[in-house]
């Protein structure tokens, strides 16, 4: 399907493209929708979270681009309350997206599984300010499930995402925070997306864990080649086309849609928002190739993830070593990835 927008797709904003995905509803069509990686990277976030902060009341995520929750809501319902101690009665996760559409499906989802409203749950689809639009919460014998839906405004500067986030967590700072399927990719500009790595490290406790998951060199190396050379020679189509990784890919319903593709350059990201008493480091996620059609075949590419990554650990990732991943995490943390990693 082709939408009438595709046509003019340099002036649509994300939201605009989100939103027409989400309700196409092929973008979460998939035979595997969560990655093993995907689940372990979380996994070993929370339990360095958890270590961190044994006596902590509520364990606070937030994740920027949550769309309509592939990734974290299976992760919350399957495995996150396993790692949970006595001391920790709430779980509360802050989802922000700029597709009002991907929340709503979410919420929807959220509600056919237990959640109910904390009160009623405003959606404001065209606003130019982003908001908080409400919560959703499970309540278990042990613990309860709070889901906070925040709807952002890209046109917003990256500090209002912050302020919200903090507002959305009582204003205080998260003890984990995560980008879970390549949004930071879509962030137009170099210093635009060094502001919302920033706006990131700064809404995280400083003992706090991050995890940022992005595309690598490794995809869609079909056409980068193509986009260099229209960078080079000046024709980029209206497209916000500065660097090499820039580029623009064809949505499964038609749309041209930019996005950034990281190299080493993400060594720079990660230098910069890691202070005294934090490390940093990169784990492959996922091999290039098709969308996986079975279990089996998911499970051989996250065998060859998982030794690549064995051969990779404690040293910074060179050219050769991006090109080689489709998709990867950064990870942000007080202690090093052997501490549950």
């Amino acid at each position: 399907m082709v939408t009438e927008s595709a046509c003019n797709s340099a002036n649509l904003s994300q939201r605009s493209i989100y939103d027409e995905r989400y309700s196409a509803g092929l973008y979460d069509d998939r035979s595997v929708p969560v990655l093993t990686a995907e689940r372990d990277a979380l996994s070993n976030a929370m339990q360095r979270a958890v270590v961190t902060f044994p006596f902590a009341h509520r364990i606070s995520l937030f994740d920027f681009g949550y769309g309509t929750g592939r990734v974290i809501n299976d992760w919350i319902e399957g495995q996150a309350r396993q790692y949970l101690r006595s001391a920790h009665q709430e779980l509360r996760l802050v989802a922000y997206d700029v597709s009002s559409v991907g929340l709503r499906i979410a919420q929807e989802r959220l509600r056919a599984v237990g959640y109910e409203p904390t009160r009623p749950v405003r959606w404001e689809t065209g606003s130019a300010q982003g908001y908080i639009a409400g919560a959703v919460r499970k309540r278990q014998p042990d613990v309860s499930v709070t889901v906070v839906f925040v709807h952002g405004c890209e046109n917003e500067p990256p500090d209002v995402m912050r302020e919200l986030a903090l507002a959305a967590n009582d204003g205080d700072h998260y003890l984990l925070t995560t980008c879970l399927y390549g949004s930071l990719g879509h962030v137009p500009g170099e210093d635009l997306r060094r502001d919302y790595f920033r706006q990131l490290s700064e809404l995280t406790s400083p003992r706090g864990e991050i995890i940022l998951c992005l595309s690598a060199t490794g995809d869609l190396v079909e056409i980068q080649p193509e986009w260099s050379e229209k960078l080079a020679a000046g024709d980029t189509g209206g497209f916000p086309i500065e660097r090499h990784g820039d580029l623009v890919y064809d949505t499964e319903i038609g749309q041209q849609n930019f996005y950034h593709v990281f190299g080493t350059e993400l060594n720079d990201y990660m230098k910069s928002i890691t202070t005294a008493g934090q490390r940093w480091w990169i784990e492959g996620i996922r091999y290039p190739g098709d969308e996986f059609e079975s279990l089996e075949t998911e499970q051989a590419n996250y065998r060859l993830v998982q030794q690549a990554n064995e051969r990779k650990r404690g040293r910074v990732w060179s050219a050769d070593d991006y090109r080689e991943f489709h998709s990867i995490a950064a990870f942000r943390s007080p202690v090093g990835p052997a501490n549950g990693g």
